[in-house]
């Protein structure tokens, strides 16, 4: 077949731009560390689908996911998944010989990472085949940042090294006094690391030092960021920026102090710079002052930050507790979107039942100080006691961040378990109202629970009310399970009615749980004879609305209920007598 030459210069050309538009992932978005993409996302986001690797069940997940055009590159346990961006469906799979608690990078089609096996890897994003292997001398945590045709990557030998990528031979490598596991920023003409030895180094592009400094934590695994000729570090509660090419402090009047310890790496766009804390809150401040500009919530939030912010056009998006993804306005003023992943049932404590009993698990990404000891208590003339401090391992102090591109947001779980989120994924299903647990007061002071009816609100309104009668002696709980998979539960859309009256509930979108609770201040006054119909409604964040009803009947004559007997032991007549027979089982 012939081609003419003006069609082989127009394929030429097209060939060139699809070359040089090919997509380029880092897990903090560029060598800046900025942590913000230029990605947009329409919210509220629904979830489109999950994969759930084999080795899920026992691996704790630390590396974000990588993405490329069509793929998702989800790192669990020693596997890289390779996973359709729509589908969720595995593409391929390829074993990194162990751990990989490094975050990928993608560039030129070859998917970068390390892996504990002591290798910086290469394989084919489009296949999973690998290309090459760089040995080092120890483990490689750190997520590799890539700039031209050069990685720069840490490793727990405490060396950073810069890769020719092209020749797989280094250009050179920088020995610090600890080992490297935050990604290292490339700003400009200079290198900056952190290290855990607590101090930061900063290298000219032949990996000559230029300067270090102390930054007075005992463990680095933030990722420092550059901001026009500073570079912006989190330590402990403390926001800190030195000059990039002196290191001299001063360039602020005074750190900026959260009310907790900073979780991961702060975000900088144009003069401001946002972080993230283990209380819940997310600072804006002032590049050039460290000042604060807001903080979200103003009160506090209850779940502690589990991850680096991400910023995404005009939002924030976020991990908090162990499953809520969290996007806020850019400016602060109002949450977007709140999602809570569901359960893991296979790590998960065992829940008491009622609101107030919270089960927190790791602060998640943070660099803080370990002491040897930790005094505990009060100090007394007789001493202060003390305790061993327990060994914290990297792996408790990473959580997976969320990775945002146009229109989706991926995360891989504290359960292992790879989700995606998409901007036009369907979701037209209300959220589930189930499952309706009511407990009040029995005899001998102990607790007796029915399981009452559920009910549209279009139906009869005294529907299932005389299946259920009770006194109204406080304390009385009536739970419900409240959960939506597609786009999640709005928390302000959530309301409860006694009797078309407004009534106080406890929503806890951590367990799927809501809680309608008539326990009165002061005096134990009875609930009021009659019959209760009380309407629990809620939405999606798409605005699909669900309404459930409970009804009962309060009759303050009755006894309260005893509570329910143990089950007669029973006799099989096929079994032998005296074999195997429960204790106290009648034998004939």
């Amino acid at each position: 077949m012939r081609i003419c030459p003006a069609i082989l210069f127009l394929m030429m050309i097209t060939a060139t731009v699809t070359l040089a538009q090919e997509a380029t992932w880092l897990p903090r978005y560029d060598a800046n560390n900025s942590g913000v993409t230029a990605a947009t996302i329409g919210l509220p986001a629904a979830l489109a689908w999950k994969y759930v690797p084999e080795n899920a069940a026992t691996e704790d997940p630390v590396a974000t996911p990588a993405v490329g055009e069509e793929m998702i590159y989800v790192p669990v346990g020693d596997t890289i998944y390779a996973l359709d961006r729509v589908t969720g469906s595995l593409v391929w799979e390829q074993s990194a010989g162990d751990v990989i608690y490094s975050s990928p990078a993608l560039a030129g089609g070859i998917l970068y990472f390390g892996s504990r096996d002591n290798n910086l890897w290469a394989v084919d994003a489009s296949d999973g085949s690998v290309e090459w292997r760089y040995p080092t001398g120890g483990s490689v945590d750190c997520p590799p940042t890539i700039v031209g045709n050069i990685c720069y990557f840490g490793s727990d030998d405490n060396r950073l090294t810069a890769l020719n990528l092209e020749t797989q031979q280094p250009l050179w490598t920088f020995e610090a006094s600890g080992d490297i596991k935050a990604p290292p920023l490339v700003y400009r003409d200079v290198i900056v690391i952190g290290s855990m030895d607590g101090r930061l180094y900063c290298l000219n592009s032949s990996g000559r030092p230029i300067w270090s400094n102390s930054i007075d934590a005992g463990t680095f695994v933030a990722s420092p960021v550059g901001e026009r000729t500073k570079v912006i570090y989190a330590s402990g509660r403390d926001l800190n920026a030195r000059d990039l090419y002196s290191g001299r402090l001063g360039v602020w009047r005074r750190p900026f102090r959260a009310a907790d310890l900073i979780v991961g790496s702060p975000c900088v766009l144009g003069r401001e710079v946002y972080i993230a804390t283990r209380d819940g809150s997310v600072y804006s401040i002032d590049a050039n002052s460290g000042n604060p500009l807001w903080r979200w919530p103003a009160e506090g939030a209850a779940d502690p930050i589990t991850s680096s912010p991400v910023i995404a056009g005009d939002k924030l998006v976020f991990r908090a507790g162990e499953r809520d993804l969290i996007a806020i306005s850019l400016d602060g003023r109002r949450m977007l979107w709140k999602y809570t992943l569901p359960q893991v049932e296979e790590r998960a404590q065992e829940a008491a039942g009622l609101p107030g009993d919270v089960f927190m698990g790791d602060p998640g990404m943070m660099p803080e100080e370990m002491p040897a000891e930790e005094p505990i208590g009060v100090d007394e003339p007789g001493g202060t006691t003390t305790r061993p401090a327990r060994r914290v391992e990297f792996e408790e102090l990473v959580s997976p961040s969320v990775a945002v591109v146009n229109d989706a947001v991926y995360v891989i779980g504290d359960d292992a378990i790879a989700y995606g989120f998409h901007s036009d994924a369907p979701d037209n299903v209300p959220p589930t109202i189930a499952e309706p647990v009511l407990e009040v007061p029995g005899a001998g002071r102990q607790r007796v629970e029915f399981t009452p009816s559920l009910a549209d609100a279009e139906e009869f309104a005294e529907r299932f009310a005389d299946e259920i009668a009770i006194p109204g002696t406080p304390p009385i709980f009536l739970s419900l399970l409240l959960v939506d998979e597609g786009s999640g539960v709005d928390p302000d859309s959530v309301s409860v009615t006694v009797n078309g009256e407004a009534a106080g509930f406890t929503y806890d979108p951590r367990e799927g749980l809501i809680w309608y609770i008539y326990e009165p201040r002061g005096a134990a006054a009875n609930l009021a004879n009659g019959v209760k119909r009380i309407m629990f409604e809620a939405s999606d964040w798409r605005g699909n609305r669900q309404t459930k009803v409970v009804s009962f009947t309060v009759d303050n004559k009755l006894k309260p209920p005893a509570p329910p007997r143990p089950p007669a032991p029973t006799f099989d007549p096929g079994m032998f007598p005296g074999e195997d027979m429960p204790p106290g089982a009648f034998m004939p």
